[in-house]
């Protein structure tokens, strides 16, 4: 079906001859999911990797075969994926996890939640047995698509365990998804996202449903700042208010942020990126600019001002041309173009 040339990856560490491009390639695809790969001289030169990849239309996902490794998501690299939901699947091996200064394990079945603009260490380990290979299922949707109401910063880290309900419910229901994608049609694979998409937002109200521990008491002040800023966008934001809120001087409050650009920047592009997913998914008569300047913690002003800034057109050009963007890039597709499409 010819869905199957856009929609389909599947790539693997065989098809490069030299050990630096397989290291790579892996480490591309792995930025699509806002994580940075680390390795060890002496693991390089074996290590192996395999992937299928799916495009729903609302959802990506697919399936992860790997030597040991670590990646991680934090400090430079904790934006760049801001505003998606990030899911995996333990299928085979393992994985040993670090958030907010909370150890925690994946086995098999189990299910780990991520909000991909906050950070986490993992450490992948293998199934014991040949090819000595750890096999997991990933999941990326944007936030937009799980509701705007639902906080997934605090579910950041959670785990569904193995043996519960709705960790069974997603884990078959993904199956039955890529089992049958080379038999469904593109209405029916945009179909099914739309439906799996459900089912995760559901899923994650249910999470969202049961006391959840604040991640601020175990969380490094960089993180905690950034968490804080995330959902206090709407309010007042300024370097002397975060000062008194965190106890720190002017001069350690912009240390911190000079990784990031500065505190102010960094306040500005997250409002943006807020701004730009607020216009891509709703209309005009849906949410008024004012309305959206208001989430955004601007007044009109300010946010047409920043929009000018940003794409160098109006608010309304703006909000049409995201309205009207693709939901796939010309060319070969890749993982971070679908990401970026989602």
């Amino acid at each position: 079906m010819s869905h199957l040339v856009t929609r389909k990856i599947t790539d693997s560490a065989h098809i490069y001859e030299d050990f630096d491009t397989r290291f790579y390639e892996w480490e591309d695809g792995m930025s699509s999911a806002g994580l940075k790969l680390e390795l060890s001289r002496q693991a390089f030169t074996g290590f192996d990797w395999g992937v299928t990849g799916y495009n729903f239309g609302r959802l990506v996902g697919g399936v992860l075969n790997v030597s040991e490794h670590d990646i991680h998501r934090q400090r430079g690299n904790v934006f760049s994926m801001p505003d998606h939901v990030l899911i995996f699947i333990m299928v085979l091996g393992g994985m040993e996890c670090r958030s907010f200064g909370r150890r925690f394990s994946l086995l098999q079945g189990d299910i780990l939640i991520q909000d991909s603009s906050q950070p986490i260490a993992i450490h992948v380990h293998p199934d014991k047995s040949p090819p000595h290979l750890c096999t997991y299922q990933y999941i990326i949707l944007p936030k937009h698509t799980v509701a705007l109401s639902l906080d997934i910063a605090a579910l950041h880290g959670r785990v569904l365990p193995a043996a519960s309900p709705m960790s069974f419910l997603l884990r078959q229901h993904f199956n039955a998804m890529l089992q049958v994608f080379d038999t469904l049609s593109e209405p029916e694979v945009l179909a099914t996202g739309e439906g799996a998409a459900a089912l995760i937002l559901h899923t994650l109200a249910l999470v969202a449903g049961t006391p959840v521990e604040a991640p601020f008491a175990h969380s490094s002040r960089l993180e905690q700042i950034c968490l804080y800023i995330e959902q206090h966008l709407a309010q007042p934001l300024t370097a002397d208010g975060l000062c008194r809120q965190f106890g720190l001087s002017r001069a350690a409050l912009y240390r911190l942020f000079e990784p990031l650009g500065g505190i102010a920047l960094f306040i500005r592009n997250r409002r943006a990126t807020l701004a730009r997913r607020l216009m891509r998914t709703t209309s005009l008569s849906d949410l008024s600019l004012t309305a959206i300047a208001r989430r955004c913690g601007l007044s009109p002003a300010a946010l047409r001002r920043l929009l000018v800034q940003e794409y160098g057109m109006s608010s309304r050009d703006v909000r049409t041309a995201l309205q009207n963007a693709p939901t796939m890039a010309a060319g070969t597709p890749t993982h971070l173009n679908w990401v970026s499409h989602l």
